[in-house]
Formats: C-alpha cells, sequence, structure tokens
C-alpha cells in the first residue's frame, strides 16, 4: 500500500522564497522611507520651523528699489543677495531712528555663539533723513550696520512693498520699539519680528531660519 506523504519536517511546510523576498525589500523601502522623513522633519526638508515672529510662507520677493547709503552710492536689490539683512524704518533725527539701531545692535548680538551667520547678517535702517554725518556715526556701532536713505515717497515705496506703515515707522510711536523685517539671502521678506517680540527671541528665530535654510540648501 503506498503511503500518502506527510508533511515537511518540523511539522510545517516551507514557505516560498518569493514573497520572503518581496517582504523583505517592502522591509527595506520602510525603512528608508522612514529615514528620509525623520531627516527632513530635523533638518528643515518639511515642516517651516515653529518661530516666535510671523513666518511668511511663501517668502514675498523684494521689489527693485534705489536708496543710497553714506558715500551717496545707489543700494538696491541686488546688494541684499547672499546676506541675511534685518531691516528697520525710523528717522535717524528721532527716537524712532534711535530704537531702531539699537535693536538691530541687541539681536545681533544675542547672535554671538552663531558666528557664521552674524558674519552674514546685515543691519539695514531704512531712513528718509538727509543726516549723513549722523548716520555714519550710527554705522561705527558696527561693521554690519548700513543705513539708506531716500526721499520720504521711496522709503515709503519700500514699506508698502513689505507690509509696513512707512508713515508711522519713519516717525515712530512714543516709546514702541520698530518692527523689524528679514530678509534671506534671495532677497526674499520671510518673517516680520513685531515690536513686542524681545531681541533674544528674534535671534533664535533668525538662527532656526538660518539652519532651515542651509539644510535646505
Amino acid at each position: 500500500m503506498s503511503k500518502t506523504p506527510g508533511p515537511a519536517r518540523g511539522g510545517r511546510r516551507a514557505r516560498p522564497l518569493l514573497p520572503r523576498l518581496v517582504m523583505a525589500v517592502a522591509a527595506i523601502g520602510l525603512f528608508l522611507l522612514a529615514y528620509q522623513w525623520g531627516n527632513q522633519y530635523r533638518y528643515g526638508g518639511g515642516e517651516p520651523p515653529d518661530i516666535d515672529g510671523v513666518l511668511i510662507r511663501p517668502p514675498q520677493p523684494l521689489p527693485d528699489f534705489v536708496l543710497h547709503d553714506t558715500a551717496g552710492e545707489p543700494v538696491g536689490r541686488g546688494a541684499l543677495l547672499e546676506h541675511w539683512s534685518l531691516l528697520a524704518f525710523g528717522n535717524l533725527s528721532g527716537a524712532a531712528g534711535h530704537r531702531g539701531i539699537s535693536r538691530l545692535v541687541a539681536v545681533s548680538n544675542r547672535l554671538a555663539g552663531e558666528r557664521d551667520l552674524r558674519e552674514r547678517l546685515r543691519l539695514l535702517m531704512a531712513t528718509a533723513d538727509a543726516a549723513p554725518a549722523l548716520a555714519r556715526d550710527f554705522e561705527r556701532l558696527s561693521p554690519a550696520i548700513a543705513v539708506l536713505s531716500g526721499t520720504r515717497a521711496e522709503v515709503a515705496e519700500l514699506a508698502a512693498a513689505l507690509g509696513a506703515d512707512a508713515e508711522g515707522g519713519l516717525d515712530g510711536a512714543p516709546d514702541a520699539p520698530p518692527t523689524l523685517f528679514l530678509l534671506d539671502p534671495d532677497a526674499e521678506l520671510v518673517a516680520i519680528f513685531p515690536g513686542a517680540q524681545p531681541p533674544a527671541a528674534i535671534a533664535e528665530d533668525l538662527a532656526a531660519l538660518a539652519e532651515q535654510r542651509a539644510h535646505q540648501r
């Protein structure tokens, strides 16, 4: 009498090879996908950083403009490329200009631990004052400071492009720190820092945005 073939040794049938290979490839694929997602989350390739200031998404390109530096040379959008620019508006002969310069310097000082970023940061004051001697005095406070001047209409046009109140910003509210505008190395508006935000928090936001951009590149 012939015997019916029994089960494979060990009491289990051997699993086919092809399904096991498919499962192994799928597992590797899921691992690589999770790894990539984790890196994007950590290094800024995914969601933008959570900042205290107002994040502008998508970044808004700065329109062409022409102001003048303390040497009388024209300065436009192209001069802002390849640098981070922190911009304030205010008349230098009034309290608004003094507060603006002080606020810009305070933010820069709190980036002492971010050497590369601090070297790439430009502190810009846009003013309608025709006071080159006073402007040069302010620029001596830091090599990163540049005072850019123009007519009231020219400065107001630039302010309007950034969503700022040019008239109120130039004269300033009593004892109110000015709003600061952050432009990235593509001369695009990426963040707005209200007057109520302290310089230390602005510096942290700036460092987070710079780190995200560095990893995206």
